[in-house]
């Protein structure tokens, strides 16, 4: 008992008659099948009919082109040859020449229609100009500098060659256009393609070189080609004369249309511009122009309604492009204040992030300031003015409300010797959202030394996204000391024998520079380090030293290799971990990493997640001193 419900495969028969151009036997469309149009359901003779007033061949070509159905139809069908007859009985100014055996009518259009390249070398566009030279296949633009470098670059004037070369001219394919620059004393000039001519004479001589039987073998052997081009060449030459007339015929009546589209828009108190760009006249207009046909007043009249509301409707949608443009130019120009201010400015002041900036008063208003209204940059005096203004009561803002955060409510400062609570190398800030969304994901901050002032201003929840943080306004409720580096800092001001509220804190741990010392681990590094390092230990402790690292401590030098702002330098990075722990009087070679290999050598010998500057030293040029004696390049991986 067979299979019932084995799917039969589809005959060749039923996937021809398909309507969908895009379907490829043996493949599955991922394109929605449209119903097939009721024009394919029409009889021969009715289809005939219609096709009987189109102008060109070209029109039933596109036709044919658009579906299976109609390929098949009228494509090398032998019973509608006479639709493409009329149409070219038909063509204007003149009926286009009956072609030879080798064309068919389908291919005969797209030799005549379809567009061409430029065969000139300093265009190579796409053009749809007929032909310059049927017989040699050349096409070219309209532009005169392509054709002079084709003439130039392609041809060779062979007048006074032929004889010296019998038979040869016989079946090379030559120029047929005869206008008056290819005539000398009544003497037509003969121009064949350049590479055809030095190909055909060099096959002559070296067949000359053999002798007179080898000369007429040669001959012989170009017979076919010959009978070829000579039963070719007065068919080119009709079609050459039909081109020009009918490219003379196209010139005239896009002139004639193209004054006609003046005048209509004139009348109507149109721009010119704006009315070749409405479709509806557009597309009557190109329609005109292919077909040669001259616009009347009575066929665009009927329109007036039609384009006038297009026109108003397109005026419309371009002021709205306009404002649009001139308003994310002033955005632009916002960031770009944004920008410099954090770049160029130095120091480079607190600033919020560019979002909470965009909030700012001043800001706001210049960014949606309406159009025709007084032109102002950002760098107009009283626009910078008020922006200072706006972030100077932003920061005030911002540097009470973060002061509450750290305890100090209401705080007043009464003397000059005391800095601000914000300012103090004890204020040390979490986003209480990013920990508690690390928290939920699974997640340790592994470089979190906390936020200074600066860096809180400008914080952005990252986790949020980008919907949400665009309406996110800045808030320093959602941020809490980060006490455990507080702490630290607080201890190692200790040891220099001052206090985080003591002006002259900042500049005694500056001079300090990398002499505080952890002792858990032995790494050297600045104050600055210390709230992020004393969370790698439980019990983290530190001392003060007499000689700073050697080498020395390079600032940022981790953040710009993770960020990829750093060149990579290949392996000139050491450990430092590797340094404490060697012995000092048998120091082993020590091995020269890539900045990936390090990070990988860290995380597995020494179980540090996350490097920072503390960790390893760069060697910039070989005269550096390296710390372990002989430096051995070796892989990090």
């Amino acid at each position: 008992m067979g299979r019932e419900n084995k799917r039969h495969k589809s005959s060749e028969s039923s996937r021809s008659q398909s309507d969908d151009p895009m379907e490829v036997e043996g493949t599955v469309s991922t394109q929605v099948i449209l119903p097939a149009g009721h024009i394919t359901r029409l009889p021969l003779e009715l289809l005939a009919e219609i096709l009987s007033y189109v102008p060109s061949p070209r029109d039933i070509l596109a036709l044919a082109r658009t579906s299976r159905h109609f390929c098949t139809v009228l494509v090398n069908n032998k019973a509608t040859e006479f639709i493409w007859r009329q149409a070219r009985g038909r063509s204007v100014p003149r009926p286009i020449p009956d072609f030879t055996p080798n064309f068919t009518e389908a291919s005969f259009a797209a030799f005549l229609f379809d567009p061409k390249t430029c065969e000139a070398s300093v265009c190579r566009k796409r053009t749809r100009e007929m032909f310059h030279s049927f017989e040699l296949r050349a096409a070219l633009c309209d532009q005169s500098k392509c054709l002079a470098a084709w003439r130039s670059q392609a041809l060779v004037q062979v007048t006074g060659l032929a004889a010296q070369y019998p038979g040869v001219m016989s079946w090379l394919p030559t120029l047929e256009r005869s206008q008056s620059t290819f005539f000398i004393g009544g003497i037509t000039k003969v121009f064949v393609r350049k590479g055809d001519w030095e190909q055909a004479i060099n096959e002559y001589k070296r067949a000359q070189a053999l002798g007179n039987d080898a000369i007429e073998a040669y001959i012989e052997t170009k017979k076919g080609a010959a009978q070829m081009v000579s039963v070719l060449r007065p068919f080119y030459k009709k079609l050459d004369v039909w081109s020009r007339a009918y490219e003379t015929q196209r010139k005239e009546v896009a002139q004639f249309n193209q004054q006609r589209t003046t005048t209509f828009a004139v009348e109507n108190d149109w721009a010119v511009r704006d009315l070749l760009h409405n479709q509806t006249y557009s597309t009557l207009l190109n329609a005109k122009n292919r077909s040669l046909e001259y616009l009347t007043p009575a066929e665009i009249q009927p329109l007036v309604g039609t384009i006038g509301q297009e026109i108003n409707e397109s005026q419309e949608r371009q002021k709205l492009r306009e404002k649009e443009r001139a308003q994310q130019a002033r955005m632009d120009q916002v960031r770009d204040t944004w920008d410099g201010m954090k770049t160029k400015d130095k120091p480079a002041p607190v600033l919020p992030h560019l979002r909470e900036f965009r909030k700012l008063p001043v800001v706001k208003i210049y960014e949606t300031e309406a159009a025709g209204a007084e032109k102002r940059t950002m760098q107009d005096p009283f626009v910078a003015s008020v922006l200072a203004e706006n972030l100077e009561q932003w920061r005030e803002g911002a540097r009470g409300a973060l002061a509450i955060v750290l305890g100090f409510p209401g705080w007043r400062n009464l003397s000059r010797k005391k800095l601000h609570p914000v300012d103090r190398l004890t204020a040390r800030f979490r986003c209480s959202r990013c920990d508690k969304s690390n928290a939920a994901k699974g997640r340790s901050v592994l470089d979190g030394g906390g936020m200074d002032f600066a860096r809180a201003c400008e914080h952005v929840c990252a986790h949020l996204p980008k919907k949400k943080q665009s309406k996110d306004r800045w808030s320093a409720e959602r941020f809490v000391p980060d006490q455990q580096a507080i702490d630290a800092i607080s201890e190692v001001l200790a040891l220099c024998c001052t206090t985080a509220d003591n002006v002259d804190s900042l500049q005694i741990t500056q001079d300090l520079g990398d002499r505080v010392q952890c002792k858990s681990c032995s790494l050297v590094m600045d104050v600055a380090s210390v709230g992020r390092h004393c969370k790698r230990h439980e019990d983290c402790t530190f001392k003060i030293v007499d000689t700073p690292a050697d080498p020395p401590l390079e600032r940022g030098l981790a953040n710009k290799c993770m960020t990829g702002d750093e060149v990579n330098s290949g392996k000139v990075y050491g450990c430092r971990h590797c340094v404490l722990a060697a012995n000092p009087a048998d120091p082993p070679p020590l091995r020269l990493l890539t900045f990936n290999g390090l990070r990988s050598h860290l995380k597995e010998k020494h179980l540090v997640p996350w490097i920072a500057d503390e960790d390893f030293f760069r060697q910039k040029d070989n005269e550096v001193a390296i710390p372990s004696g002989t430096v051995k390049a070796d892989r990090g991986d």
